[in-house]
């Protein structure tokens, strides 16, 4: 019988793993920078659910329909458009969007066309099984979706909201076919100043579910996240705030600036984990306990002609309320 010395394989196994080593350090140097390595895990800030939503709203739409039946695994979740993750992703994936596909007789140009839901290609895609298409949309259901049971309701929403104008989260029409859309908030929180780990809570409404955040009569940091469809998240020209006690008049308002800061993670408006980058310190120590404070903000992409008002005098009420602060 032949013994097999140990001390011969010890050569061969160093060389074996040095090799692994290598290997595994060469594949870790061609993996690109992680950009949120730095960054912690975004922040549980209060924001409405879908219950608390103005029903039919465009974020009623996507926290009902959008984010839970059509951005599953492998559909529009970034892997194709229309891109569903985000709310900023679906108003412009869809909103006077051309299409990619269409019918045999190329009726249809755009997936959302304002004001007409016979002619987008959405409406289209949710009531008719088009040939040579993967069939009426969803083609598939995740069990976290009541699709199955509400689409009658959910298609009847989404269809009134179309020949309503389409309008955007703040219940601003869209724009014409080929112009720039304004820029618009999607996400708002507040800190004491100088800290990002205890955001403030908001408060419980009897009507709406979901009320102004509770801030002391000391200074706070405000957070908001500006998006727009041509502007680097970080490349806007102007973004100012003012806050009012009164929801309508802002002539007498303090008047601010956002600046960029350190990114913080956070949570949007419906839920979804985002970057914010801009911060004003505010200091409210002269307000009583009890007051209100409305935030409207103040934005200019760098190609519009004048400012963007978010909230504005044609956003629901429910909006005003969000966007608000209320002295403790």
């Amino acid at each position: 019988m032949l013994k097999m010395k140990r001390r011969n394989y010890i050569p061969f196994l160093s060389l074996l793993l040095l090799i692994i080593v290598v290997s595994a350090v060469s594949c870790k140097k061609d993996e690109p920078a992680n950009p949120y390595a730095d960054l912690v895990r975004a922040v549980d800030n209060d924001n409405p659910t879908s219950d608390n939503l103005p029903e039919g709203s465009f974020a009623w739409l996507h926290a009902k329909i959008f984010k839970p039946t059509c951005a599953n695994s492998g559909c529009h979740d970034g892997t194709f458009e229309p891109e569903f993750r985000t709310l900023s992703s679906t108003y412009n994936s869809l909103v006077n969007h051309p299409v990619i596909a269409n019918n045999p007789q190329n009726s249809f140009s755009h997936r959302v066309v304002p004001g007409n839901a016979q002619a987008s290609w959405l409406h289209e895609r949710l009531t008719v099984d088009v040939e040579n298409t993967s069939g009426i949309m969803p083609a598939a259901v995740d069990a976290t979706s009541d699709w199955n049971q509400n689409s009658a309701f959910y298609i009847e929403k989404i269809t009134a909201w179309i020949n309503d104008g389409a309008k955007d989260l703040f219940g601003n029409n869209a724009p014409p076919v080929g112009t720039n859309s304004p820029p618009l908030v999607y996400g708002l929180v507040v800190f004491p100043a100088g800290n990002t780990t205890n955001p403030y809570p908001r408060e419980e409404n009897s009507i709406y579910g979901i009320g102004p955040i509770l801030v002391p009569a000391a200074a706070v940091d405000i957070y908001i996240l500006p998006y727009d469809d041509i502007a680097l998240q970080t490349g806007f020209a102007t973004v100012d705030g003012k806050l009012s006690e009164s929801v309508s008049d802002f002539s007498g308002s303090t008047n601010f600036s956002f600046g960029l800061t350190t990114p913080l993670a956070a949570m949007d408006f419906n839920d979804g984990a985002q970057t914010f980058y801009y911060k004003a310190t505010v200091d409210l120590s002269a307000l009583e306990s009890g007051s209100s404070q409305y935030l409207r903000v103040y934005m200019n992409d760098g190609v519009q002609n004048g400012l963007t008002e978010v909230p504005n005098n044609s956003s629901n009420y429910f909006w005003f309320l969000l966007m608000s602060l209320k002295i403790v």
